[in-house]
This record gives C-alpha cells, structure tokens and sequence, in this order.
C-alpha cells in the first residue's frame, strides 16, 4: 500500500508541475498531445515499478509448528524433521511461477580447513506440499507459501550417517530439502547433506514475472533437531 500512494503521489505531483510548463511553453495544443499521452505514460510506470511481486522470506523462531515441523513421509512410513521458511508477497501482482535455492557462503572451520559438506553447488529447494521440481505462485497483497529448507529422515541409524570425512567433522546430521533428496531419498544425496555446525547460506526465491528476492542467514544444525534453526 506504501508502494501505491508514493506513486499516486508522484503521478499528482509530476501532472501538476508538467502542465503549466507545457501549456506557456508549447502552447494548448502541446499541453493537449501531452494530457493525450499521460495515461499510457502512467499505466507503464505502474505496470513496471508498482504492479509487481515484492517478496519477503520470514523465519520465526517461536512458531515451530510451521518453522520446525515433523511428518510421517508415505508411502515409506518414515518420520522426517523439516526446517522451513514462509514465502510472503506483499506487492499488488501475483509473484509467478516461483522456484528457490540454497547457497553456502560460509562453513563451519577447524583451524583453517572448511567442513566440505555439502557441496559446493546451489541447492534447489522443494515447496512444501508440492512435488519436486514443482513451481509455486504467491498470490498478491500478502498470499504465502511455505518452502523447506533443511530436513532429516529420523529413522536413518547413526552407522549410516557416516562419510569419509567423519572422523574430523563428525556424522551427516541434516540434509538440504533438494528436489533430488525428496526423489532418490537422503542416504542416496550425500553431496546434500549438512554436518554439525553454523553455515552461513543465502535463500533466494526468484518469481518469473519479478526481482529475486534473497536472505541471508546462519543456519545452525545440531543432532538435537529443536536447536536447528535460523538466524539472522
């Protein structure tokens, strides 16, 4: 709403000085083309600057229900933990067609070695309740979704959570919720997964119709889910 008065103000403002400017300057037929042209002129600005998706990515800490849920998965009958964020549109147009990735910009550190899981790459993220690689519209005026961020598969015993560099930085704690952990399953993903210790990511959400959107945050996993979470 901010977005739409500055404009409507901007419009008044703008007409008010122009006019007069035209009128003794060219002359009525001049002032006249201009009045002509207006409309056209505004409906493109609105269209460009006031008619577009303006996302914000949320994380709240005390609403583990939606931040920090866990399901029963079918049909493998596993319980899976989920670290979320909420999607929210606050601009005047749907945000279209959404898809949303995970980048690791900072490791956890033992003296000067960086922990190298997970991989480099950036990590396409799942809408929650949707199917992999499904893409997600907001709709306007503060419609929401939900995306995963970080999940675990419960039921996977801690020998199966070893890894080649386990004797330096411990077992694979958490995976990131990629549209290939969901498809082939976690223990399937080891370039996906997370060990113990604060990253420093950024979650980005790009609509088609609109700017990325980014956050960057401080993840922190532990092998006690309920201290997983993010910071600011």
């Amino acid at each position: 709403m901010k977005r739409l008065w500055q404009f409507i103000v901007l419009n008044v403002v703008l007409a008010a000085s122009c006019i007069p400017l035209l009128y003794y300057g060219v002359g009525p037929i001049g002032a006249a083309a201009f009045l002509g042209a207006w409309p056209a002129f505004i409906i493109a600005i609105y269209d460009r600057f006031v008619n577009v998706p303006v996302l914000e990515i949320v994380f709240d800490i005390d609403k583990p229900f939606i931040h920090r849920p866990s399901f029963k998965m079918l049909p493998r009958g596993t319980t899976w933990n989920f670290l979320r964020v909420l999607v929210r549109n606050t601009g005047f147009s749907v945000a279209r067609n959404c898809t949303a990735e995970l980048r690791i910009m900072k490791r956890p550190q033992k003296g000067d070695q960086d922990c190298p899981a997970p991989a480099d790459d950036p990590k396409g993220l799942k809408w929650a309740g949707s199917n992999p690689r499904e893409l997600r519209s907001i709709p306007a005026r503060r419609g929401e979704a939900i995306l995963d961020v970080l999940l675990d598969d419960t039921t996977i015993p801690t020998q199966n959570r070893t890894w080649h560099m386990a004797a330096t930085w411990g077992p694979l704690i958490a995976w990131a919720a990629t549209h290939s952990v969901y498809t082939y399953g976690p223990l399937q993903r080891a370039q996906d997964a997370f060990c113990q210790g604060d990253y420093e990511v950024d979650i980005t959400i790009f609509p088609e119709n609109g700017a990325p959107k980014s956050r960057r945050y401080t993840l922190h996993v532990d092998t006690n889910w309920s201290n997983v979470h993010l910071a600011d």
